[in-house]
């Protein structure tokens, strides 16, 4: 995977989470899969479509998913994962989507993206070899994968 197709994922993962108020964003991991799964507590998955073809996915703890949820609902307390938190969840991968979709625009590539589907277990996503990105923030370890051909 060439970097100028993984860097607008980065960039508006990191710029939508400060947009949040989460600014103490470190990467601190890079691995790469031979396919794209996803295998932490809470997971969302966002389908690519147009110039690139595959997907993104959020996976993270279930703490760090409360917080996030918290987050993005103005402070609300979050004690367990119910539809409303993963809304919350869903649509902040979906923020992340459209922030890269809008900067894949630049390299001259098309780029639609799908409703967020959220899982609660391990899943294989796609056979598609995959870049998983982890990231330590204030509100906990989030997992950045994509997994896509062009």
């Amino acid at each position: 995977m060439e970097a100028k197709y993984i860097n607008p994922f980065i960039e508006a993962f990191t710029k939508t989470l400060e947009q949040l108020g989460i600014t103490d964003i470190k990467r601190i991991g890079v691995k790469k899969k031979d396919k794209l799964y996803v295998d932490l507590d809470i997971s969302t998955v966002i389908c690519l479509k147009g110039g690139i073809q595959g997907n993104m996915a959020l996976s993270m703890p279930q703490d760090t998913a409360k917080k996030l949820a918290s987050t993005m609902m103005m402070g609300m307390s979050i004690s367990v994962i119910d539809d409303m938190a993963k809304s919350a969840i869903g649509e902040l991968s979906s923020m992340i989507a459209g922030a890269a979709s809008t900067m894949f625009m630049s390299l001259g590539v098309t780029l639609q993206i799908s409703p967020p589907i959220v899982l609660l277990e391990p899943s294989d996503i796609n056979a598609l070899e995959a870049l998983a990105i982890d990231f330590e923030t204030q509100s906990g370890k989030i997992e950045l994968n994509i997994g896509f051909n062009i």
